[in-house]
Order: structure tokens, then C-alpha cells, then sequence
């Protein structure tokens, strides 16, 4: 994926076009009947066929990728890039942080409830925000796509399909597990990758903006 190629204002504008669209969608009949659909076939696969042997497992991934543990994981990040990119390292943290701003914004347009009752496991704590769109799916994506853009350039061609690869599994496993233990409807999460991808395409523009171009001076150049 190139930084070129997805950096330009009509991205932004297409991505917060769709997520929107998805925002309306799940407000209509039919996106309640796909999400409550959903939801009920991942909460008999649950209890049926995985009798609730894989509930720890995606506990356990929705806590470690908690856009609290995120958040401090992607400056450390920037830090051990800083002395090889300088200021690009800094897309990292910046991609993070405005994917969740557009995550909360849309979170507090919409204010969708969450799903309730036999559809949530009962470990889960309790949960106070918004669903639409999902945080941590949001945050992984941004954080996780501009890790990619960063790192690619640096490794072989192997090491980055790889890198890639692993990237789109880890927002996968992240999404899964939102819905799994009932945190989340599927446009929610759906919601989560569009607004990280909006995220990191607004870092983009940021990073490559003149100010910022200044004090890339003996880095990488966008």
C-alpha cells in the first residue's frame, strides 16, 4: 500500500462517506435484523459447537487490545523509530490518536446501545460508552496499517507481505472478539475499520503537510 497513493483529501472524504453509510445503515430494520442475525448465530457457535472453550481466548485478546494499552504501545513504538525515521515514526502514535478521535465523534453522534442479555458473555464488565463504531477495532487498524506504511520500505519483500498479512489477521482476531464476547454488533466493527482507515489517512496528510515536511530534515522523506 502506497503512502502516495491513499494520502489525498478524496480518501478522507470517501472513507467518512462509507462510514457514515454503514452509521445509517445499522440505525435501519434491516441493519438490526443483519446485526441481531449475526449476533445470535456467534452466540450459538459460542455456546454450542466451542461450549464456551474459546471465551477466555477472546477475553483475553478484547482486554490486551484495549485502545488504553493502544495508546501507550504505539508511542514506545515512535520511540524505537525515532533514531531511523525521525519524525515519520511519529505517524504511529498520530494515526492511533485520530483514529479514536473520529471513533469517539461518531460514538457520540450516534450513541448506539450495545448488545444486551444472552448475547454478551458474563465476564464481560460492564460497559459505558456508545457501539458505533468499535474503539478497539478502530485503533488496531490505524495503529496496525500505519505501522505497515512505515516498515515496509525498511524490510524485504517477503518480510512485508508478511507483515501485511499479519496485520490484517490481528484486525480480524480483534474484530472477532468484540463480537464474540458481545461488546459489539458486526456494523460496529465494520464502523471500527473504517474509521481507522480514516484515521491514518488524515495522519498521512498531516505528516506530509509543510511544517511537518520541515522537521523531517535527515529522515524519511512522504
Amino acid at each position: 500500500m502506497s503512502r502516495v497513493s491513499i494520502a489525498r483529501p478524496m480518501h478522507v472524504v470517501g472513507w467518512v462517506t462509507a462510514l457514515v453509510a454503514l452509521a445509517w445503515f445499522a440505525t435501519t430494520h434491516t441493519g438490526s435484523e443483519v446485526d441481531l442475525r449475526f449476533a445470535g448465530w456467534v452466540r450459538d457457535l459460542r455456546a454450542g459447537t466451542f461450549n464456551g472453550d474459546l471465551d477466555g481466548l477472546f477475553l483475553g485478546v478484547t482486554e490486551v487490545f484495549r485502545p488504553i494499552f493502544v495508546a501507550p504501545a504505539a508511542a514506545i513504538g515512535a520511540l524505537l523509530l525515532w533514531r531511523r525515521l525521525r519524525a515519520m515514526a511519529l505517524l504511529v502514535p498520530l494515526a492511533f490518536a485520530t483514529s479514536i478521535a473520529m471513533t469517539y465523534a461518531m460514538k457520540w453522534v450516534l450513541d448506539r446501545d450495545r448488545p444486551a442479555g444472552g448475547l454478551r458473555i458474563s465476564e464481560l464488565p460492564a460497559l459505558h460508552d456508545a457501539a458505533f463504531p468499535s474503539a478497539h477495532v478502530a485503533g488496531v487498524t490505524g495503529t496496525g496499517m500505519a505501522l505497515v506504511q512505515v516498515l515496509v520500505p525498511m524490510v524485504s519483500r517477503g518480510m512485508a507481505k508478511a507483515l501485511q498479512w499479519a496485520v490484517i489477521a490481528l484486525i480480524g482476531v480483534v474484530a472477532l472478539s468484540r463480537v464474540w464476547v458481545g461488546a459489539h454488533w458486526l456494523t460496529d466493527v465494520a464502523g471500527g475499520l473504517a474509521a481507522g482507515i480514516v484515521g491514518l489517512i488524515i495522519a498521512l496528510l498531516v505528516m506530509r503537510s509543510a511544517p511537518v515536511r520541515r522537521m523531517m530534515a535527515g529522515g524519511r522523506r512522504f
